[in-house]
């Protein structure tokens, strides 16, 4: 069962029909702008799911660990959301995602947001001091689906992400040379870069993908998968 119609349920269509699992992917979609009826909205929603014989796959994000972000409404309402799923749902995964990337109209995901500043001419804020994690929604897709059918998981709180994480002015030049355009920018002295604990993710990966543990490069190569001219 999927509850949701944005990037992350559609990438979950798979368990559409499967009644062991409830993919909860109707969350905020505007993490800057959220308001408390935002964050009432999903709350309520979610507790309506309360007494599901399904494993709740509630998705919260790895923007906990940023220092610069510990006092923002998003992640105060993340961090219940965790609290909440914990105490209702005996069999629940929670899954922290990183910046997720992928053909979406979303206009407030960080690269469709480079991205339409970029093609309009509209100024870009870059945090010169920030990272990000990033993954493409197909891998995170394809990643997690074991994780979330594993009949006994070790652990049911994860931190999917890669390595490291992406200097923000690095991931605006990177799309800049993929769409040709120059941004308009406007550099702040302001982020943070941080660490992600990612043991038991990659330990995860390599014993049950078969594909290779991805290098400190491939968000390069996953960048012009969704946003280089042969993705147009």
């Amino acid at each position: 069962m999927v509850l949701g119609s944005g990037l992350i349920a559609r990438a979950f269509e798979h368990f559409r029909d499967d009644a062991r699992v409830l993919i909860f992917a109707s969350g905020v979609s505007n993490s800057s702008t959220a308001t408390e009826a935002d964050y009432a909205r999903e709350r309520n929603l979610l507790l309506q799911q309360t007494g599901t014989t399904a494993r709740l796959v509630y998705f919260s994000t790895c923007s906990l660990f940023d220092p610069a972000l510990q006092k923002s409404g998003y992640i105060r309402h993340k961090l219940q959301m965790e609290e909440l799923v914990r105490s209702r749902f005996p069999d629940h995964l929670i899954l922290r995602l990183p910046n997720v990337v992928g053909h979406t109209p979303n206009p407030h995901t960080l690269t469709n947001h480079i991205r339409n500043c970029l093609l309009s001419g509209e100024p870009l804020t870059i945090q010169t001091k920030a990272c990000r994690y990033l993954m493409g929604v197909d891998m995170a897709a394809t990643a997690c689906t074991p994780l979330i059918l594993c009949p006994a998981p070790d652990e049911r709180t994860v931190n999917v992400c890669l390595d490291k994480p992406v200097p923000v002015p690095d991931l605006v030049e990177a799309m800049e040379a993929l769409l040709e355009r120059k941004a308009k920018a406007q550099p702040v002295a302001k982020g943070s870069c941080y660490e992600v604990g990612n043991t038991l993710f990659k330990r995860h990966w390599l014993a049950t993908m078969e594909l290779p543990w991805p290098d400190d490069d491939h968000w390069r190569t996953m960048l012009a998968t969704y946003y280089g001219s042969a993705a147009q």
